[in-house]
């Protein structure tokens, strides 16, 4: 995916800070935020979760570490923040360290089906754009709530079809956005309930994500000399790209967002 395999543009933007050894978060925020709406989805989260210092947060495809870093520095609540690819596990450390926050968060490299998970270790778990990409949904929800305790919560924003895709789109949900769990948000919801979860509220976030997207794209094109100048031209256009086809594919009315809270059922 574009957002990943170009992750060494986080690294241009460091270097666009200046040298230092040490980092706030806050000088962060502007491009460790992978997901849509930045800082503030993040915080919706935590009021919605009411996350403070006691609480233990579970982030499933944690990229480089934004939301958990946020997380952890505004709420002072621990997480542990899982990723899969190497790289982005590897520079989600280093930028947790500069920031001064492997107090409170600890990247794990592993695969949410199979990494090891405390029984009942959690009082949340979030993610962000993410679950799209693991296959066996089902599997994964119910390993999340088997780490999650009893009456905690489960916070998820991520992809769904809001339509159906006609081939062109199934192209680009799987060579652009490697969706290999995209479905309808009635399905979503139906395995979160499923994985033994109760109290789900779904919101439907297609129309706020589809301006997200399209601002994002203009924005981008919009600041091109600045763009090509820190990244380079390749960055530049494979990411121009990119933001145009989602944006593209959020305009259709196919492609659309959903936001699932849910509670871990308080019996065992």
């Amino acid at each position: 995916m574009p957002l990943y395999s170009t992750i060494e543009r986080i690294r241009n933007e460091l270097r666009e800070l200046g040298p230092g050894a040490a980092l706030t978060p806050e000088q962060l925020y502007p491009f460790d935020q992978i997901h849509y709406r930045g800082t503030d989805a993040v915080r919706e989260a935590a009021a919605t979760l009411a996350l403070g210092p006691e609480h233990r947060v579970l982030d499933i495809g944690a990229g480089i570490g934004g939301p958990a870093r946020f997380l952890a520095h505004t709420t002072g609540c621990h997480v542990a923040a899982l990723e899969l690819q190497p790289e982005m596990h590897v520079l989600g450390e280093e930028l947790t360290s500069r920031a001064r926050l492997t107090d409170r968060v600890t990247h794990v490299q592993g695969d949410a089906l199979t990494c090891p998970f405390e029984d009942g270790g959690y009082d949340a778990a979030v993610s962000w754009l993410a679950i799209h990409h693991i296959p066996d949904r089902p599997r994964l929800l119910g390993r999340i709530a088997a780490a999650l305790r009893p009456g905690a919560h489960l916070y998820i924003e991520d992809l769904c079809e809001r339509a159906p895709f006609t081939a062109d789109d199934l192209e680009d949900v799987r060579q652009t956005l490697h969706g290999v769990a995209m479905t309808t948000a009635e399905n979503y919801a139906r395995d979160v309930a499923a994985a033994g979860f109760s109290n789900i509220a779904v919101t439907d976030m297609s129309d706020d994500w589809a301006a997200f997207c399209t601002g994002r794209a203009t924005a981008w094109h919009a600041d091109a000399d600045r763009h090509t100048r820190v990244h380079g031209e390749r960055i530049f256009q494979i990411l121009d790209g990119f933001f145009s086809t989602v944006a593209r594919m959020f305009a259709s009315g196919r492609l659309g967002g959903v936001r699932i809270v849910a509670s871990r059922a308080d019996h065992e």
